[in-house]
């Protein structure tokens, strides 16, 4: 798919509007559905060390999240939205409240030379000549494919080593807390939906005497971690 920045509205679908199709064909099925929905293109633009094309695709990603929420009833629907990365950008210091984010920061560098609140530790937009690095003075920063300044030269910018951020509601949302490795997640959610080997679990609410509860799971993951802070 086109990064959102570069998307035909009238020939390419929007992942919004993907999430909303794909959810009202599955939830036709009376036994329930799961549907993951990744947001791919966020992992490419840090990639590419360019913060307004990942950015852009985190806010896409953030309203598909919005739509299938007002498509689905929390009361029968475990919703999941996590990473299973970072990357190594970040918003820096030095930037008055109000300031853009694809902006420059308040104060200069030590170098007496500006630089933006986004940075990237590694990646593509390492530029250095004589020794320093480049003057972005004259430089079109906000620009869709302006490539942030970073510290490291590398071809592809790189995943980052921290703790990803979890977040879930509906059904069993409770088993989501606190630090748990990545493979748990996927247990947890079969043990809510009470797919083998969890056929011990406790009843749905909503769940009549009889009747086998039909629970829809939608799992939202992020190539980046960066639209939970971005968000």
């Amino acid at each position: 798919m086109r990064f959102e920045v570069f998307r035909n509205a009238t020939r390419d679908p929007s992942i919004v509007e993907m999430t909303e199709k794909a959810i009202q064909i599955l939830s036709k099925n009376p036994k329930g559905y799961f549907l993951f929905v990744e947001g791919g293109r966020i992992d490419h633009g840090h990639h590419d060390g360019i913060a307004k094309l990942a950015l852009t695709e985190a806010v896409m990603f953030d309203r598909a999240v919005q739509r299938a929420s007002r498509l689905t009833r929390e009361s029968d629907t475990l919703t999941v939205v996590t990473a299973d990365h970072s990357h190594v950008f970040t918003f820096g210091g030095n930037t008055p409240r109000g300031n853009p984010i694809f902006g420059l920061a308040h104060k200069k560098a030590d170098d007496r030379m500006p630089f933006t609140s986004i940075l990237y530790a590694n990646g593509p937009g390492y530029v250095h000549a004589n020794g320093t690095r480049g003057n972005i003075t004259s430089v079109d920063y906000y620009d869709e494919e302006y490539m942030q300044q970073a510290a490291v030269p590398l071809e592809s910018e790189t995943h980052g080593g921290e703790d990803v951020a979890i977040y879930a509601k509906g059904p069993m949302a409770h088993l989501f807390h606190g630090v748990k490795e990545q493979n748990y997640i996927a247990h947890a959610m079969a043990y809510a939906a009470c797919i083998p080997p969890y056929t011990d679990c406790p009843p749905h609410p909503s769940a009549s005497a009889g009747h086998t509860h039909a629970l829809s799971g939608l799992l939202f993951c992020l190539a980046s971690l960066l639209w939970l802070l971005f968000r």
